[in-house]
């Protein structure tokens, strides 16, 4: 695993949390830093690289709606 290839999805996908969320990119972040999704996201590059974006999308979505940070 390259350390670009992984940066490259959490910027990837980060835009399209923005996008389907309508939220401004330091509240994004903040919820991002505070549900460890960056860690989610870097550890589980492997298997998440091979799903999508969209599917990407979903998990995060569903983890933060675990954790009570998104309704």
């Amino acid at each position: 695993m390259l350390l670009d290839e992984v940066i490259y999805m959490e910027v990837r996908v980060f835009r399209e949390f923005l996008n389907r969320f309508k939220m401004k990119a330091v509240d994004a972040y903040h919820l991002f830093e505070e549900n460890d999704i960056w860690g989610y996201i870097e550890s589980c590059y492997e298997v998440l690289h091979m799903s999508g974006d969209e599917a990407v999308l979903n998990d995060i979505q569903k983890i933060l709606q675990r954790n009570g940070a998104l309704s």
